[in-house]
């Protein structure tokens, strides 16, 4: 069972990483407005010629609107309020218009499997080591 243990994990990691890459994918541009961006901590204020990476979130407040620059050449304008997780490059040359949305699916997939993961390794060393009395937590 151990095994499965680890290769449930190796997959979580392994769909996780893309998610939570740094990779730099294109330039923000603030049109107007007040536009934030977070690489997973608090939001904060993005100006003109910020670097975006896979998995960042740019949220637009009220009457606000930014475009983003990819490398390949894709340009997106977000004109919409809301928040934009940034999962990836657009296709090449593609030229869009950004709709508000939650978690990429990749980070989506990471997350589930990871807690399927911790559920496998959490059966799997069940009534492992010694006992603990019905008194004492259960973590120490």
């Amino acid at each position: 069972m151990k095994t499965l243990a680890k290769v449930v994990l190796a997959a979580t990691v392994a769909l996780a990483l893309p998610a939570f890459a740094q990779e730099t994918i294109g330039t923000l541009t603030v049109n107007s407005g007040t536009v934030m961006t977070s690489n997973g901590g608090e939001f904060a204020t993005a100006g003109t010629g910020e670097s975006i990476q896979v998995g960042e979130q740019v949220m637009l407040a009220e009457n606000s609107s930014a475009t983003i620059s990819f490398t390949n050449g894709a340009v997106v304008n977000y004109t919409a309020p809301g928040v934009y997780t940034i999962s990836g490059l657009p296709a090449a040359g593609a030229s869009a218009v950004g709709t508000a949305g939650g978690a990429s699916t990749a980070a989506t997939v990471g997350i589930i499997l990871g807690a399927a993961a911790l559920g496998a390794l959490g059966v799997e060393n069940a009534g492992e080591g010694e006992e603990v009395p019905p008194d004492q937590p259960i973590s120490r």
